[in-house]
């Protein structure tokens, strides 16, 4: 068991068919304890059950654009866990008209919020 007592925050997950899922999922066979994010109320629907399935420790909502919520995040941590060994952000946003075309007339402003 290679992550035995390792306790790894996942960002990203969505589905069971995303790259964290496969992350979390070979974490938690490698002996990690999980815990999952969520970016708003309506994901929460969709992650609950992933969540049980990989028999996470606790789920959490964190908008990572949110400064408020990366320090509510940050506290909630903190009261569960006292500190995280791994963190795995694979968090990927993009406004849907910057995804049609080449992406290098992608907007000034799209560029920012896929980066943020």
């Amino acid at each position: 068991m290679l992550l035995k007592g390792k306790k790894a925050l996942i960002f990203g997950v969505v589905n069971d068919r995303s790259i964290a899922y496969g992350i979390a999922k070979q974490f938690k066979e490698n002996g990690a304890q999980l815990a999952l994010s969520y970016a708003a109320e309506p994901i929460k629907k969709r992650i609950e059950p992933i969540a049980q399935d990989l028999n996470a420790d606790f789920i959490m909502q964190c908008n990572v654009s949110s400064d408020d919520e990366i320090d509510d995040a940050v506290k909630h941590v903190e009261k569960e866990w006292g500190e995280v060994d791994i963190l795995v952000h694979s968090i990927a946003y993009a406004n849907r008209e910057d995804l049609k075309g080449r992406f290098v007339d992608t907007s000034r402003a799209g560029f920012a919020l896929a980066m943020d």
